[in-house]
């Protein structure tokens, strides 16, 4: 359906916002792994960064952002991921 991929990522969010933060993770991954050409993907990746930075692992969060950055830099999520890499060195 159409709106698969916006109800995958409003999922993530309600498990975000529960500070659920791996079943976040794991929810914006199926946006960005199943519905690669839609809106929600960039928005998705930041978010699931956010997520990854929230439970430490900064690893995977840098990852996450410098992905996002390459692959949409001129999405608005991109300039958020570009200022976020230099908060977490």
């Amino acid at each position: 359906h159409d709106l698969a991929a916006n109800s995958h990522y409003w999922i993530g969010e309600t498990f975000y916002g529960e500070k659920n933060y791996e079943s976040a993770i794991l929810a914006y991954q199926e946006v960005v792994k199943n519905y690669p050409g839609k809106d929600k993907v960039t928005a998705a990746m930041f978010k699931q960064a956010m997520a990854f930075r929230e439970i430490k692992d900064l690893k995977s969060a840098r990852y996450v952002l410098k992905k996002l950055a390459e692959g949409f830099p001129k999405s608005e999520e991109a300039k958020k991921a570009n200022e976020l890499l230099k908060e977490i060195k």
